[in-house]
């Protein structure tokens, strides 16, 4: 479990933010999946990273659904 990235994700669809915070999970090969945490005060999503094992694939998949549904949404 980690952030996403170093702050909310940027306005408009021109960028998805700085990947650096996910460099060294793919350096290592993990299987990654980021879903929205909770909500900055301008209501942009605050990733989180689940990080998982390269032969667990489908529980990370199983874990990044339920946390999911924990996070409410605005």
């Amino acid at each position: 479990l980690a952030p996403a990235a170093p702050g909310p994700a940027p306005h408009g669809l021109d960028s998805t933010g700085t990947p650096i915070l996910s460099r060294p999970w793919q350096l290592l090969g993990l299987p990654v999946v980021t879903v929205p945490g909770h909500r900055d005060p301008y209501g942009m999503p605050l990733g989180i990273q689940l990080i998982g094992h390269p032969d667990r694939v489908g529980r990370l998949l199983g874990i990044a659904r339920r946390t999911q549904t924990l996070v409410p949404e605005h």
